[in-house]
């Protein structure tokens, strides 16, 4: 009865707009007023035990690497290297703006900082070659998502920290699922181009293209950086965290020269009111989760869904189909908190490894990133095309049907997510 009321609180509050860490913040004392044996004191003490953990260190520092990316001149470079590989083909901008994703998502792991960073500069330059809106703001918002997929990824960060899977595996497990997603994405791009016509973009020679790419090398090596440390051995999730900081800087301060001293300040304060806002979304999804595992939620979840049915396959499948209706209306870091301790030892129990799970739980909420009411990539590249979302719908839907396709094959086919992490770790 307490869940159905903290619940039934919290969506009336998103229905209203009030920000989603405030919702599941006021849902959570509501719940623990209404119980006997809980007092408050014990929200602020979850909230605290929900960020105290050095892992989370690594959410700050990535958001910082975006910042330090954008603002260095070092985002340009990644579109310009885009534009040089796939530039050329009808529809050319849409590609680079997929293709851009898909390089950027190496290095920030975060979506809306894709969304803004890329979008902000490739929507207004296909709306103005003749691209229509809808289509400039489907292709942005869905590619966005790819930086959670394809590592670092923060929610990943935050799936290890609710669930003790390493996040080594879990960067390693991203990496084909989120290729798997740039491609499918390109082949819906291909079928709508032809149909509605959009021109190619500029082209270059096979000289031009080189010098393109070799310059966009250092840019892109941050990921092998990041990737190579961990599997390695030479350092932590975290402390290739704030490797990428550095390296970040040092790039966009020395090697592009676009990054001066007098910028850092502004950066730090961006970065400090993004981390405050994803932080307090932690620590309130933390004191929730608590919640609900006192008044035996999850266990009750867990005997409902084994109720339906036992057997893995629909298991899953059944899974899928009540994240992906969570990501409607929850954003993707307190619904990785809350739900991954109620569905991962539902999955174990038949078999399926944390970190397969995992995998699919980000992409299962990363299409949710784009999907209303809450989609905050939908939000920022609608934003930027000054489109109302209702219009975006309809151009919107061959993309999420490719991306559950994905999904699906990730979810039934485990070596499309554990063969690399089984390989190299």
């Amino acid at each position: 009865m307490i869940a159905i009321i903290v619940f039934a609180i919290m969506l009336s509050l998103m229905l209203v707009n009030v920000p989603i860490a405030v919702c599941t913040g006021l849902a959570t004392l509501a719940g623990v007023y209404f119980t006997s044996d809980l007092r408050f004191m014990v929200v602020t003490q979850r909230m605290f035990v929900g960020l105290d953990t050095f892992t989370l260190i690594a959410v700050p520092l990535f958001i910082l690497t975006g910042r330090l990316m954008a603002l260095g001149g070092i985002t340009r470079d990644l579109i310009l290297v885009s534009k040089a590989l796939v530039g050329f083909m009808k529809g050319g901008l849409a590609y680079i703006n997929i293709v851009a994703s898909m390089l950027f998502a190496g290095i920030t792991g975060s979506a809306a900082s894709d969304t803004s960073s890329i979008g902000g500069i490739l929507i207004p330059a296909m709306i103005d070659k003749g691209y229509h809106k809808d289509f400039s703001v489907a292709v942005t918002a869905t590619s966005s998502t790819i930086g959670i997929m394809i590592p670092p990824s923060i929610p990943m960060v935050v799936y290890s920290v609710s669930s003790n899977a390493s996040v080594g595996k879990l960067f390693i497990g991203g990496i084909i699922p989120g290729v798997m997603v740039g491609v499918v994405l390109m082949i819906v791009t291909a079928i709508m181009t032809k149909r509605r016509n959009y021109p190619r973009d500029e082209s270059f020679t096979w000289g031009e293209t080189i010098v393109i790419v070799l310059k966009g090398i250092p840019a892109m090596l941050s990921i092998f950086i990041i990737l190579g440390g961990i599997v390695l051995g030479i350092f932590t999730p975290t402390e290739a965290a704030g490797v990428a900081v550095f390296y970040s800087y040092l790039l966009g301060r020395f090697y592009y020269k676009e990054l001066r001293l007098s910028d850092i300040p502004g950066i730090m304060a961006e970065v400090s009111i993004t981390t405050g806002q994803v932080a307090l979304m932690i620590a309130t999804a933390s004191a929730l989760g608590f919640l609900f595992s006192h008044q035996g939620v999850p266990a009750m979840i867990a005997r409902l869904i084994l109720d339906v049915t036992g057997n893995k396959f629909a298991l899953l499948l059944l899974i899928n189909a009540l994240l992906l209706f969570v990501g409607t209306w929850l954003d993707l870091t307190p619904a990785v908190i809350i739900f991954a301790p109620i569905f991962l030892p539902i999955v174990m129990d038949v078999g399926v490894d944390p970190v397969h799970f995992g995998v699919i739980m980000v992409v299962n909420l990363a299409i949710g990133l784009f999907t209303p009411p809450v989609g905050v990539c939908l939000f920022v590249a609608c934003g930027i095309a000054r489109i109302s979302i209702s219009s975006t719908v309809r151009a919107f839907i061959p993309f999420f049907l490719a991306m559950v396709v994905v999904l699906l094959l990730i979810t039934y086919i485990e070596p499309l997510v554990l063969f690399l992490p089984n390989l190299l770790m």
